[in-house]
């Protein structure tokens, strides 16, 4: 059976339902291609014009899973796939330009009276996809070199900053969409769309541009932000600085993973990294306290509960290891081991388990470093 009518059937039978991780096993060619998970998460979750599918919510597609699989297509020398997912990205979330549109950070089905209606759900945008697609586009412009992807991120790149940075008292931020994110309280903020060696590389391409006070700002508050190494989803700046960020009750789970992981990739050789990982580092004495990677736990103190996904597990591969936690990256492996089904995590295989595999895993298995500059290494 060819990969692509894998696809086609995996497209057919999972919609709103997760992908069977069984069925990707058996189904999927036995010849093991380079990087086996990412070729299986391609033919599970990416179609063939291009588009990431979250077959867990309504099968809808975000900036942000545009942006993690041009990641890691450049990460394979997937170049076929790449330019797909990149052309998708443009037409459909960016009006047919990323050089003039920020792209809408949601697309999927709405009903109508007549027929389901396939297309942009919310047109505001998503910072954190803004800039993994910009800093892919110049990583791919060098490692391929084709010019005309960095000309593209740079104008991305004057969007970002002319619609979501902002100065706040000594901070300069980046908001996590143009809209919807200030308000008298204060600015509503995500402490994952920072990852330090990104914003570095930026820094470094754009020298006169603001990505340097950005990182600054982010590496200045975070201490605040994550006492006991605990880092929330979200959180409020107001004019007495940091506070409890009430719509998400304070917490850390999907989104505050990432700060982890972020830490666990980022170089030693980079100041900034080396600041986040100390900073996130007594996040060991909780997981060594409980035994188990949580879902949920709370700067505050508050009792973590729930079993964290398998992809938390895999985010966390990187920082353990950083952090000299060798026996916990066991565990963890260990765990993954069990929830695997072929080269995917869980049953059903969900997108964003796959996606945070796909990071922690890869770096795991030497696939890709930052140098000190933020810029990306391949083997």
């Amino acid at each position: 059976m060819t990969a692509a009518l894998t696809r086609r059937r995996l497209l057919a039978a999972g919609l709103g339902f997760g992908l069977s991780a069984r069925l990707l096993a058996d189904e999927l060619p036995t010849t093991a291609p380079s990087w086996p998970a990412w070729e299986q998460f391609a033919a599970g979750f990416i179609g063939d014009d291009g588009r990431v599918v979250d077959w867990t919510d309504n099968a809808k597609s975000t900036s942000e899973g545009q942006s993690y699989a041009l990641f890691f297509a450049l990460v394979a020398g997937d170049r076929t796939r790449f330019d797909r997912i990149l052309g998708w990205t443009r037409d459909n979330l960016a009006a047919g330009s990323l050089r003039d549109n920020l792209p809408a950070w949601h697309w999927g089905k709405t009903e109508t009276d007549t027929a389901p209606l396939w297309g942009v759900i919310d047109p505001n945008s998503a910072s954190d996809a803004d800039l993994w697609i910009a800093y892919v586009l110049l990583q791919a412009a060098r490692c391929w070199a084709r010019p005309e992807l960095a000309a593209e991120a740079q104008a991305l790149l004057a969007l970002v900053e002319a619609r979501e940075l902002r100065r706040a008292s000594a901070h300069t931020l980046l908001l996590p969409g143009p809209k919807g994110f200030e308000s008298e309280a204060g600015i509503r903020l995500n402490p994952s769309y920072l990852p330090p060696f990104l914003l570095k590389n930026l820094a470094v391409e754009r020298p006169s541009g603001p990505w340097q006070a950005v990182l600054d700002s982010h590496i200045r508050m975070l201490p605040s932000l994550a006492p006991g190494g605990r880092v929330p989803d979200w959180y409020l700046l107001t004019s007495r600085g940091p506070r409890l960020d009430t719509p998400s009750d304070g917490r850390g789970s999907y989104d505050a993973i990432r700060n982890y992981l972020w830490a666990g990739i980022g170089p030693a050789s980079m100041p900034e990294a080396r600041a986040q990982l100390a900073t996130l580092k007594p996040f060991l004495a909780l997981l060594r306290g409980i035994g188990r990677t949580p879902e949920v736990w709370y700067p505050d103190g508050r009792a973590p509960t729930g079993n964290g996904p398998p992809g938390f597990d895999a985010a966390l591969l990187p920082f353990l290891s950083a952090a000299g936690a060798e026996d916990l990256a066991a565990a963890a492996r260990v765990r993954l081991d069990r929830a695997r089904l072929g080269d995917l995590l869980g049953s059903p295989a969900r997108y964003y388990d796959q996606v945070l595999a796909l990071f922690g895993e890869a770096h795991d298995q030497n696939r890709y470093r930052f140098g000190p500059d933020g810029r990306l290494e391949l083997p």
